[in-house]
């Protein structure tokens, strides 16, 4: 609160950012969950399915699943039957996407660590072209009225540099947890994959 009362419209701007960083962050860990990702009851679920050959049941239940993996293993389960490559690739491509979907807004956090520092600097600027002012009008008359300008000045830099750490070390903690969360989704559809059936296999 001090920072804003002495920051000016600078620093007022950077909280905004912030609160936007902040509010990525947390849908981040909400919408990054594990058990929202790869629900282990979904997997030992459709794996059985699978070794049983019940195919139909797979689908239904990929569609009535609200995750990342089941929207994967639908596209394999409703392609049996083509080349085993053609599969993979398939497999490949919807497991892009929904990296993609998952990152989505994340850059968001990145875009406010580069941003609030040039908010900062310019903040910085303002209040030392207002001290300048000062001396300009009266010298050093007034003190006070000079370290006005100068306690803006480093209130917005301290402001800019505060949040744009934050929100760097947000960006790099979500963005390990994708690629934590992109292998063990291709790990998963790998192991089902080998569990289905493919073409040219007798068991088709």
């Amino acid at each position: 609160m001090e920072l804003l009362a002495k920051g000016g419209i600078f620093v007022y701007l950077i909280l905004v950012f912030s609160i936007f960083s902040i509010g990525i962050f947390i849908e981040k860990l909400w919408s990054l969950r594990v058990s929202k990702i790869l629900p282990e009851n979904f997997i030992i679920a459709i794996e059985g399915l699978l070794r049983n050959r019940d195919f139909e049941k797979s689908l239904e239940l990929c569609k009535k699943d609200n995750s990342s993996i089941a929207r994967i293993v639908y596209v394999a389960i409703n392609n049996i039957g083509k080349n085993p490559d053609t599969i993979k690739e398939l497999i490949e491509s919807a497991g892009k996407e929904e990296i993609i979907r998952l990152s989505r807004f994340e850059e968001g956090m990145s875009a406010v660590a580069a941003t609030t520092p040039l908010l900062g600097l310019l903040g910085t600027v303002f209040g030392i072209i207002k001290a300048f002012n000062v001396i300009a009008a009266g010298g050093i008359g007034n003190p006070s009225l000079l370290a006005n300008g100068i306690s803006e000045a480093l209130s917005a830099t301290a402001a800019g540099l505060s949040a744009a750490v934050i929100s760097y070390i947000a960006y790099k903690y979500i963005d390990g947890k994708l690629t934590k969360i992109s292998v063990a989704l291709s790990s998963t559809a790998g192991r089902i994959l080998s569990i289905m059936p493919l073409k040219g296999s007798d068991n088709l």
